[in-house]
């Protein structure tokens, strides 16, 4: 009893000896401010949550449906309740195993065996017959506890936290993805409206142009081409309209599925009515480490592989177990549960791996290289984080210049269409110019509601590309971690 309280003592003794590492953050090449930036601005309209970020009341209406009946989120939400659960069981790897048994043995052994031999000699009743069969009854509770010596267990605790909380960050993710998406795909269905009526008036327009040139032909005042150029541009419009019109159709099942429902009719309002007038502010470029779910849940991967590699170093050196069982051992059913029946048994013992087939040294050369791969996709994650601002911010900023542009180029063009026709009318040009015109018109008409739906999308972009549309904890992922930790002692 002595030797094993010494070999407890020797346990605790030796704890403070621990051969795992702490998490250090890794050393990162974040710049100080984006791309042709000149100040520093520490506002990011990523902070902003998405219901003051979207001034759209039915698409707002429409977010919240599909925050709650997306299946992507729901099924990112299984990912959390499943590392939840593993979380739960690393937590307990501090606490010992406790396992109860009850069994009857019932032998019956042959005279000439050793067993039999025995039963002769020991067994014999009163009366002098030994029995044909000997019984033993027993109900055995056993103890098994492994000490943490070397912080495998912290470290796996610490390693199934992480995946926690990286699940959680997952979770995140598919939530600022969903947000974007729905917002992006109303955007589209209103920019799609707008073309649709585009596209209709330019039917009606080019059926009542086609109509004017057939009574000119028939009046010896057009030629036979200028009634064909007609006809083809009326098709050309028909077309895009059937196209838009199915365009639209496709649009709308796209975005009932993204609300987590059967394909159906989207109410939605005018695209000429939506802006967001929200002042583009990006911060600074540390913040994503914080703010985008993408980071987070990549650092938060690199941690959980950095715990694993200190659990596969652990399985180097001696492991040491205390064992105990006690209970009611007896040879006869009447007196098993008694005082006289009673028994115990105290173990403890060390064991240190010698020949394993290398398994050990190759399960740590496993977790250094994940350690690797987890730090050059963190890395990469953030690099791409980056790209993306730059390249929304970019853009949203090309598009608002291009839309002014185009804004100018359909004024001139409603000026060339409506100045050809009065030389047509007045025989001072072809028919063909006043074609050109109009056709030129409606694929600018066209384009500027695309440009319109680009710029809109362009500030959704970098809303999500900052890490907007989703209540976060602004901290660093150690923190987060330690926080977890604390909140579960």
């Amino acid at each position: 009893m002595k030797k094993i309280l010494l070999l407890i003592l020797i346990a605790f003794l030796t704890h403070s000896c621990l051969v795992t590492k702490n998490y250090q953050e890794p050393e990162l090449d974040v710049p100080t401010v984006y791309r042709d930036f000149k100040e520093i601005d520490s506002t990011s309209m990523a902070m902003v949550p998405y219901e003051q970020f979207f001034n759209d009341p039915l698409l707002l209406e429409y977010i919240d449906e599909a925050l709650t009946n997306n299946y992507d989120l729901r099924l990112a939400l299984q990912n959390v309740y499943r590392s939840q659960a593993l979380y739960r069981q690393g937590r307990a790897g501090y606490l010992p195993t406790l396992n109860v048994d009850a069994s009857v043995n019932s032998s019956d052994f042959s005279d000439n065996s050793f067993q039999g031999q025995q039963a002769r000699q020991g067994n014999q009743s009163s009366n002098g017959n030994v029995p044909s069969r000997i019984e033993q009854y027993d109900l055995t509770g056993t103890l098994d506890w492994e000490i943490d010596l070397w912080g495998g267990i912290t470290s796996n605790k610490r390693a199934t936290a992480a995946a926690y909380l990286q699940s959680e960050a997952g979770q995140r993710l598919v939530k600022t993805s969903i947000i974007s998406n729905v917002a992006s795909q109303y955007y589209l269905l209103m920019a799609l409206d707008e073309q649709l009526e585009i596209a209709q008036q330019a039917v009606e327009a080019r059926q009542g142009s086609f109509d004017i040139t057939q009574k000119l032909k028939k009046a010896g005042l057009e030629r036979e081409v200028a009634v064909q150029q007609s006809g083809s541009q009326l098709k050309i419009a028909e077309l895009l309209a059937l196209d838009l019109e199915l365009q639209i159709k496709l649009a709308e099942n796209a975005f009932s599925v993204l609300l987590g429902k059967n394909p159906q009719e989207v109410s939605r309002g005018k695209i000429d009515s939506t802006f967001l007038d929200r002042e583009i502010e990006i911060g600074l470029p540390s913040q994503l480490l914080r703010n985008r779910p993408d980071v987070v849940q990549a650092e938060f991967n690199l941690i959980n592989a950095f715990e694993l590699e200190n659990v596969a170093r652990a399985d180097f050196y001696p492991q040491l177990n205390i064992g105990a069982s006690a209970g009611f051992r007896s040879v006869n059913a009447s007196d098993w549960i008694s005082s006289a029946s009673l028994f115990n048994t105290l173990v403890a013992g060390l064991a240190q791996p010698i020949l394993n087939n290398r398994r050990i040294r190759t399960n740590f050369e496993v977790a250094q290289i994940n350690q690797q791969t987890s730090l050059l996709e963190f890395k990469q994650t953030l690099l791409t984080a980056y790209q993306e601002v730059n390249d929304a911010w970019f853009t949203q900023n090309s598009l608002t210049e291009q839309y002014k542009v185009r804004q100018e180029q359909v004024e001139f063009l409603d000026n060339a269409t409506d100045y050809s026709f009065r030389l047509y009318q007045s025989g001072l040009s072809s028919y063909l110019e006043v074609l050109i015109a109009d056709s030129n018109r409606l694929n600018a008409q066209i384009e500027l509601v695309n440009l319109k739906l680009n710029q809109l999308n362009a500030t959704v972009e970098l809303y999500r590309a900052l890490g907007g549309g989703w209540n976060k904890k602004v901290e660093p992922a150690s923190t987060m971690l330690s926080n977890e930790e604390k909140k579960n002692e």
